[in-house]
């Protein structure tokens, strides 16, 4: 075999055989580097994209699962009742958000409208999750707005009793 090779060689003129020295030692090496290790490299690349990726999705699953059981362990209750603007208000003081609240009222079916001209968003969403557990009411409306003043809003709550 290796004879056979050698007998072609010698036929072909230098120029031809350097050609094909060319040929093997420059352009097979290029063309191999180029049509499978750098396209191997890309799909590497990619594939610890994805892994990366779908390792940090497990997490956020495997987050909203644990809150999820906390939810279901925590006790299940039935409507509360109300607490009254009296109860509200008491609530508003404590967190100290009296001073911000522009309207409190009660209308005769027991619906409560609550309205913030100008108060901080952390405080008033502080206040609402700290208090609406066991408050009595469903939220029925909720709109908020930004105001100018940076980290603050304007916002509005209408309230209904549970028990009803």
């Amino acid at each position: 075999m290796s004879g056979r090779l050698i007998d072609l060689l010698l036929r072909l003129a230098p120029r031809e055989r350097w050609l094909l020295g060319i040929l093997f030692a420059i352009v097979l090496p290029l063309g191999l580097l180029f049509g499978v290790l750098l396209p191997l490299k890309d799909a590497k690349a990619s594939a610890l994209a994805d892994r990366t990726e779908a390792v940090a999705i497990n997490l956020w699953v495997q987050e909203r699962v644990g809150q999820y059981q906390s939810l279901l362990s925590s006790p299940q209750t039935g409507p509360q009742p109300a607490m009254g603007t009296s109860g509200i208000e008491q609530s508003l003081i404590d967190a100290g958000l009296r001073g911000d609240i522009s309207d409190l009222s009660q209308d005769s079916t027991g619906e409560i409208t609550l309205r913030f001209d100008d108060v901080r968003f952390t405080r008033m969403m502080t206040w609402l999750s700290e208090t609406e557990p066991g408050w009595g009411y469903d939220v029925t409306q909720f709109r908020i707005e930004a105001v100018p003043e940076p980290a603050n809003v304007s916002a509005s709550l209408t309230l209904d009793p549970q028990d009803q």
